[in-house]
């Protein structure tokens, strides 16, 4: 019997296999772009925060607080937006995210 383990799998190698999206940029009407980073690339602690947030229906903006950079979240308030114009970003967003990497929680069992 062997005292070498028997690895099937490293961190390094997922880590190698694994791609991400490019993060979503979006031009507000004064010239500024924000960027909603790609969520499922973060440090897992901070995407599970902000993943429990849409998931427990929080308000946009506690999501968008949380998801984007303080600069960012301040242009985006600044644009005054009505609610359906806030839920649409929202969904802009999320779906953006949704279409490269599938929803959230579901992985490959709930593909068709």
């Amino acid at each position: 019997m062997s005292d070498t383990p028997n690895v099937q799998l490293s961190l390094a190698k997922l880590r190698k296999e694994v791609t991400t999206a490019e993060p979503l940029k979006m031009a507000l009407s004064n010239s500024k772009v924000i960027t909603f980073p790609d969520v499922y690339a973060m440090e897992s602690v901070e995407a599970e925060e902000i993943f429990s947030k849409l998931s427990t229906n929080a308000t946009n903006w506690a999501v968008i607080g949380t998801w984007l950079s303080e600069e960012d979240t301040a242009a985006l308030k600044a644009e005054k937006l009505s609610i359906i114009e806030l839920a649409t970003v929202m969904q802009a967003a999320t779906k953006y995210y949704e279409d490269i990497y599938g929803k959230a929680g579901e992985g490959n069992a709930s593909a068709g």
